[in-house]
């Protein structure tokens, strides 16, 4: 089979995965990272970094397409830009500081708690005991924001499930797909921001070993991505709130079962 089609089962994958992170407004790096990292047997940091790149074209499309549905409102976008990208920063700097084992066990535990805390929000919904409230705030989360840009910066993952009930919640927001359609381009920013930061001269050269291998997945990674964050807002605006949060959850709960199990054979 020629180099070039190797991976060629990664188109699919990407166009489910970039739907799934479009329409639930987290990010991608959630389902990328297992899949470079146990499916493809990717070193650590690269898997981490190869999730950011991802990401560029994933949200980079979804965010055109918010923009021709008119879900972002860019005035809140603005406001979480502010703290969120010098949170990112200052993660990424701390990746070459940190252990491979520790960054997946950061990663897993995150997630798993997240994904556990949306499930029991849907429990707590679905008998009577909790109820959405949706347009009751009319400030921006300053401090969640700052630990979602940190979290971005160091494992990739975290921006988009802390911000998002927040935006959510805001009086402008008009309805949950422009809370998410507005999630899409702070995370496609702060990814990018995050991927730069990455790039320590060390880190360049791993990076140059494996340029063969990294064109190859994202040949076929990044047109899947593409195409499903085309697609992803078209989803969010047929979903409800409380959907988005029990599909979600539930997929990050398996995704950091699998994540434990790989972080625990590097110690």
């Amino acid at each position: 089979m020629p180099d070039c089609l190797t991976y060629f089962f990664l188109f699919p994958v990407a166009v489910i995965i970039a739907i799934l992170a479009m329409s639930a407004g987290i990010s991608g790096t959630n389902f990328w990272i297992p899949v470079y990292i146990i499916w493809l047997g990717i070193d650590t940091k690269t898997a981490f970094w190869l999730g950011l790149l991802t990401m560029i074209f994933g949200f980079g499309s979804g965010t055109l397409r918010n923009l021709k549905q008119k879900t972002i409102n860019w005035p809140i976008v603005k406001e979480y830009l502010k703290i969120t990208i010098p949170a990112a920063v200052f993660g990424a700097l701390l990746v070459p500081f940190a252990p491979e084992g520790i960054l997946l066990l950061l990663f897993a535990s995150f997630i798993l708690i997240y994904g556990s805390y949306l499930v029991y929000r849907y429990w707590l919904y679905r008998r009577g005991k909790f109820q959405e409230k949706l347009a009751t705030r009319d400030h921006i989360c300053w401090k969640r924001a700052a630990v979602a840009g940190f979290l971005k910066g160091l494992i990739a993952t975290g921006l988009g499930k802390l911000i998002t009930p927040c935006i959510m919640e805001h009086k402008e927001i008009k309805s949950p797909a422009e809370a998410v359609g507005s999630t899409v381009p702070i995370i496609f920013i702060v990814n990018f921001i995050a991927l730069l930061f990455r790039l320590t001269p060390d880190f360049i050269s791993v990076l140059a070993d494996q340029k063969e291998m990294i064109f190859d997945v994202m040949l076929w990674v990044a047109p899947g991505v593409i195409l499903g964050g085309q697609i992803g807002p078209a989803v969010a605006r047929k979903l409800s709130v409380q959907g988005m949060k029990l599909y979600t959850g539930s997929l990050l709960i398996g995704v950091s079962l699998l994540i434990y199990i790989r972080a625990f054979t590097l110690f």
